[in-house]
């Protein structure tokens, strides 16, 4: 029984971020905002509610497509001013690939290092 009560919890993150990929150099970067989940939808919150440690989903709007990249579970690492970092720790296979495949175009020179895939930073 108690492992329901876990797995419900997990599913279902106080906060979203919702932002847009806004930087793929040398680590994600994004702008977005922080959505606090409420009785009846969400409302419009603040980083300074996240804390080290909390769990997050977080929607990333790539460029020029129609659906986000639905990351269901982050863990939040850091909060300073208006930044969130976050590591990814549940993105489904087929968003990883889509969001490798956006920040590391086959025609990218080799000399480049990639960005890191599962930590993100966002201004919110």
């Amino acid at each position: 029984m108690k492992q329901q009560t876990w797995w419900a919890w997990w599913d279902s993150p106080k906060f979203t971020i919702d932002c847009v990929l806004a930087n793929a150099n040398r680590q994600l970067e994004a702008d977005g905002c922080v959505l606090e989940r409420i009785e009846g939808g969400c409302k419009l919150s603040t980083p300074d509610h996240l804390r080290t440690g909390d769990f997050v989903k977080v929607q990333l709007w790539l460029e020029g497509e129609d659906t986000f990249i639905d990351i269901r579970l982050a863990e939040v690492r850091r909060v300073h001013d208006h930044w969130v970092a976050v590591e990814m720790i549940q993105v489904s296979p087929n968003d990883r690939m889509r969001l490798k495949q956006f920040i590391d175009p086959p025609a990218a020179k080799d000399t480049e290092k990639p960005a890191l895939l599962d930590h993100l930073l966002i201004r919110a």
